[in-house]
């Protein structure tokens, strides 16, 4: 099953258990889970620390998980909040994409090494656009990267539909632009 693919994974289809029901969600999600983190850190030891937070609030919200959405919904809301609060804690001045403003033109990955592939050089640049975008504009990306619909996203965000569409337009714009292609 390739990254974008859906998957079944529905609230019904957990077992009853907290700890059976976090074993499963970790089975269905824990790549897509480690993938996520990657979206938000970038330092190794960052995304490790990070990635573990996200797998105890995980394991935590089953005792209260009452079938109210599919269990994606519900292991990337968790991840997201913990993502969120991980960022607002580690909060730095980092130079920060304004999607209205024309500095994106100067954002580009220098430390890419020059005998990656050409696929290897996309992904590290995507991933260093995305980790200057601010910080719902990530938030809302990584969540599209993840294939999550605008309907789920804004539910996750806690912003309309409407607006996350908008936004995964501009972004899409805006990184292809600094990818040297055009959107898809």
């Amino acid at each position: 099953m390739t990254a974008l693919q859906p998957r079944s994974g529905a609230a019904s289809d957990a077992p009853a258990d907290p700890d059976q029901r976090y074993r499963h969600a970790i089975t269905l999600y824990g790549a897509d889970l480690a993938r996520f983190a990657m979206g938000y850190e970038r330092e190794t030891a960052r995304r490790q620390e990070l990635l573990q937070d996200i797998h105890v609030a995980l394991w935590q919200s089953f005792a209260g998980f009452q079938d109210q959405c599919s269990l994606r919904s519900w292991v990337y809301r968790i991840a997201h909040n913990v993502s969120v609060s991980h960022i607002q804690r580690s909060m730095k001045t980092v130079a920060r994409i304004d999607l209205d403003d024309g500095a994106a033109d100067a954002v580009i990955d220098v430390h890419a090494a020059i005998d990656l592939t050409e696929r290897r050089l996309d992904l590290q640049r995507l991933l260093a656009l995305i980790h200057r975008l601010a910080p719902l504009d990530r938030q809302v990306m990584l969540l599209y990267l993840e294939d999550l619909d605008a309907a789920t996203i804004g539910d996750i965000s806690g912003i309309s539909a409407r607006n996350v569409a908008t936004k995964v337009h501009r972004i899409k714009a805006l990184l292809a632009k600094q990818l040297g292609s055009t959107p898809s």
